[in-house]
């Protein structure tokens, strides 16, 4: 599993620039993988329960639900219960490029309750799972359907139009989530974090617990232990020298963090691993 900020789309079907993908989430101290990217994304939730943070909003995640993350959002979907799982699906705006609709400026409902528009990503997700005959050309049509929907649904109960620029809290957040990705495997403190980004420790530390739902120390640990992780699944590197790689400089911390993080003992990884070999 990769850490992502910028997630960056690659359509190996330039004639269906749809992404499609079945994800879990588990229980990790609250921790999630934050991102954002150039399109809307529809999250339809299958079993569990989760919550999407987007921002500055956090909207429930229950089997049934279906909701919208806008385009250029930070968010991430999280769970304290279990397991959260669910289809994700982003269709890129080029499907729109011949129609009417100005899908790049969905007004956003986030959690969706339009029967036709529930119905439609039933379906999408129905064809993307079987993948019959003409599967595309039906997935294209729902999708179209879909984004029909939700525009006679904002219509029709006046949804309110997110706005076009990124506040200055979402700024600061990805300021500091940008620096942390390049430098957690470094000695990395808050006052350094706080110099970088120009703004107090307070400050810092209020925001972006406030918009990610977890704090700054929390995100560290999990990107360095989602880094040990790769090192000690790659059979090169043993539990200490993992922790070394990953920024951890105390041993001890680091195999309770990653205990806490992922659900088990980095030793247990690094049997796993010997044992595949």
């Amino acid at each position: 599993m990769g850490i992502v900020f910028y997630e960056a789309h690659h359509h190996p079907e330039p004639d269906f620039p749809v992404i499609f993908r079945f994800d879990t989430v588990r229980p990790a101290g609250g921790a999630g993988e934050l991102h954002w990217h150039e399109a809307l994304e529809f999250l339809w939730c299958v079993e569990g329960e989760g919550v999407v943070i987007s921002d500055e909003e956090r909207v429930p995640l229950t089997p049934g639900d279906l909701v919208v993350v806008d385009a250029n959002r930070i968010h991430t979907v999280c769970t304290d219960h279990g397991l959260c799982r669910y289809y994700c699906l982003i269709p890129s705006a080029s499907l729109f490029e011949h129609t009417e609709l100005p899908a790049g400026r969905l007004p956003v409902l986030s959690r969706v309750t339009d029967a036709d528009a529930c119905g439609a990503m039933r379906r999408i997700v129905g064809e993307m799972e079987r993948k019959g005959p003409y599967y595309r050309e039906a997935v294209r049509a729902l999708i179209l359907e879909l984004y029909v929907a939700l525009y006679r649904s904002n219509v029709r109960e006046g949804a309110r139009s997110l706005p076009g620029a990124v506040s200055g809290r979402v700024e600061l957040v990805k300021k500091v989530v940008g620096y942390v990705c390049g430098h957690y495997t470094e000695p990395l403190s808050l006052d350094q974090l706080c110099r970088e980004t120009g703004f107090s420790k307070s400050y810092v530390c209020h925001v972006f617990k406030e918009m990610t739902g977890q704090t700054v120390l929390n995100y560290v640990n999990f990107l360095r232990c989602n880094h040990a992780r790769s090192l000690l699944a790659s059979g090169k590197y043993n539990v200490g020298e993992s922790a070394i790689q990953s920024g951890f400089s105390n041993l001890s911390y680091f195999s309770r963090t990653y205990r806490r993080m992922m659900g088990e003992l980095p030793s247990v990884q690094r049997e796993q691993t010997r044992a595949g070999e």
